[in-house]
């Protein structure tokens, strides 16, 4: 195998070179960012292209694809909750296939490890990011000889959460992102799952009942139309706590984070996933939460409330949640049978750009479709990410040119009709449409 370091062609015996193992850092490049290429070679999948793969700050792995046929911009990729550098789904063979370089990194911390390892942190995303970015517009520099025009973010799932985060902090490193189906605050996201997984336990025994009579009739209301035999009044109540959860943002603002109608399929399917993001995440999220006196269990886990850790853990988790400041294009798309990440946060989302810049401006800016029977992520949203790749360049030429290029976002993305920005929106999933599930307070 041969490896590129320094730009030195190195012959190994051995097929894979351990990280750790690596002493000699490259000098700062013209980025500033200390980085040392592991691998540099041709590729020629989907499309020919150089591949970088290699270390930034000696920990953070990275990867950068600059194809041949390169149109002049950039792609940034960041990851879900639980991957990698390499966890990147359909985004690079659809960037790089439409000539973006592609960039991604493992953001400096692994769901797996990231207890243990108390050097690690989930806001080190933040600087990861932003070095990867210049790092990135280093390379494509030197390698094609001239600046990208244009730089996109993109992810899914915590990367979608990321992405709308960072571009309303860094408008002037990006100029647009795609956002799938993320959330708003690490604090309402996982505090809403152990919400979910704990008020499942009480519906377990019927929850195929409650499965069978949705798909009978999506419109059922289990409030108003009972099930044979009835629900118990506790299973009513753990219910409506699945499709009513009152979250709350930093700056005050509150929607319903709860799970849409139509989803309850897909509480069955997710409830183990989301035990396990709780059982890996909850001890470094909270080292106060000790039921007995060590770490928590999985079955501990789920009784974690965020809302009753102490101030400091709620600040920390808080230091990622969005604001709605948005002054750059982004196009949301989400399931609305997502239950790792509810459409609520999709929702949401809209509603608090609406109210802090405007519904005009957001009208300008924010785009979000939803795609019936989507969980979280899936084929629909992967095929469609070309088309949004489309729809956000057309976006952002019309802002930079005031409108004398490119498009508003468009009506339609596949088959996908685009929301309102203000109001509950069109889908026939979002809970209890005579806004009874807005309410704030708890039963």
């Amino acid at each position: 195998m041969t490896l590129t370091v320094n730009r030195r062609s190195v012959l190994l015996g051995a097929a894979t070179v351990p990280f750790a193992g690596i002493e000699a850092f490259s000098q700062q490049s013209a980025s500033g960012v200390p980085t040392l290429s592991v691998t540099d070679e041709v590729r020629n999948t989907p499309v020919p292209h150089r591949y970088i793969h290699g270390l930034m700050r000696s920990d953070v792995k990275f990867q950068v694809l600059l194809p041949v046929a390169w149109n002049g911009k950039i792609a940034i990729l960041t990851r879900g909750f639980s991957g990698t550098e390499l966890s990147t789904g359909a985004f690079p063979a659809a960037a790089v296939t439409k000539g973006y370089a592609f960039a991604s990194c493992d953001e400096g911390w692994s769901r797996s490890t990231i207890a243990s390892r108390l050097q690690d942190d989930y806001y080190e995303s933040r600087q990861s990011l932003v070095e990867l970015t210049v790092h990135t517009k280093a390379l494509v520099q030197a390698h094609y000889g001239r600046a990208a025009s244009r730089t996109l973010l993109v992810g899914g799932s915590n990367g979608g959460h990321h992405t709308r985060w960072m571009v309303e902090a860094y408008p002037l490193m990006f100029d647009g992102g795609i956002s799938g189906y993320g959330y708003n605050s690490q604090l309402t996201q996982w505090g809403s799952a152990a919400e979910l997984v704990r008020n499942y336990d009480v519906i377990a025994p019927r929850i195929d009942d409650i499965i069978a009579q949705r798909a009978k009739d999506p419109r059922w209301d289990p409030f108003r139309q009972s099930l044979s035999p009835p629900l118990t009044k506790d299973q009513l109540t753990a219910l409506r706590n699945i499709y009513d959860i009152p979250v709350q943002l930093t700056n005050g603002f509150q929607y319903n984070g709860g799970r849409w109608f139509g989803s309850e399929a897909d509480w069955k399917k997710s409830y183990d996933g989301l035990k396990g993001y709780l059982r890996d995440s909850v001890p470094r999220w909270d080292e106060t939460f000790r039921p007995s006196g060590g770490r928590p269990t999985e079955e501990e886990a789920k009784q974690w409330n965020p809302l009753k850790s102490p101030a400091y853990v709620q600040i920390d988790m808080r230091r990622q949640d969005c604001h709605g400041h948005l002054a750059r294009p982004l196009i949301i798309m989400h399931g609305t049978t997502d239950t790792i990440v509810s459409a609520s946060e999709a929702e949401g989302y809209k509603e608090l750009v609406a109210k802090t810049i405007g519904p005009d401006e957001a009208e300008k800016l924010l785009a979000v479709y939803y795609i019936p029977g989507m969980a979280h992520g899936g084929k629909e949203f992967d095929d469609l990410i070309p088309a949004q790749i489309d729809a956000l360049e057309a976006m952002i030429d019309y802002q930079q040119s005031n409108g004398s290029r490119g498009a508003k976002a468009p009506a339609l993305i596949g088959t996908y009709p685009r929301e309102p920005v203000t109001g509950p929106g069109n889908s026939l999933g979002f809970y209890n449409r005579s806004g009874r599930g807005r309410q704030t307070g708890r039963r």
